[in-house]
């Protein structure tokens, strides 16, 4: 299956600046100038065409149709790197409940401020947010989530799952379950 191609035709088969139909001159644009970011966030274009199709009413809210010429004329500001979202996600060190609790306040403002002087960030914020920000609270209802966190950790970015990979080795016994728990099917992405 060309997933490209049906992330064009889903977006509408029409250049949204120029109106230009030619499907071989239409491409994907990302609105808020986060193709760089994408494509640091997934491993390949390929996965990250599946997981715009799979996703697509979360995920079309930051695409659009253009052609290729239009495409050429944009520029994107590259400047700030996706591991800048490491900061606002991973706890810097072991730390109780109370304490997680307390990070993540102090980190919610600071990732709001982000946002608002950096939107191109976004749809990956609200990604991160929606499969990886409750995740460690998981491990405190480990008999209800044990598979969630292995379904989770699929579709994170290799650098985010390894932190929950981490999580898993600092706790043997749960990770054991994990490891034996029935998976839910996960469509193919080249995982």
């Amino acid at each position: 299956m060309n997933w490209k191609k049906s992330l064009v035709e889903r977006l509408g088969n029409r250049c949204n600046i120029c109106n230009e139909d030619d499907i071989e001159k239409i491409d994907i644009d990302f609105i808020n100038g986060q193709e760089y970011l994408e494509k640091q966030y997934f491993e390949n274009n390929e996965e990250m065409y599946v997981w715009f199709v799979l996703h697509f009413t979360e995920e079309s809210k930051y695409l659009q149709s253009i052609c290729i010429s239009c495409k050429s004329e944009k520029s994107e500001d590259e400047s700030i790197p996706l591991s800048k979202m490491e900061e606002f996600h991973f706890t810097p060190k072991a730390m109780d409940r109370q304490e997680i609790m307390e990070w993540m306040s102090k980190k919610a403002e600071e990732i709001l401020d982000f946002m608002r002087d950096n939107k191109q960030f976004i749809p990956i914020q609200r990604r991160l947010d929606r499969h990886y920000g409750n995740l460690r609270d998981k491990f405190a209802e480990i008999d209800r989530n044990v598979a969630l966190i292995e379904f989770e950790k699929k579709w994170l970015p290799k650098r985010f799952a390894d932190v929950i990979e981490q999580d898993l080795d600092e706790n043997p016994e749960i990770k054991n379950m994990v490891l034996k728990h029935h998976r839910p099917k996960i469509p193919e992405t080249g995982h």
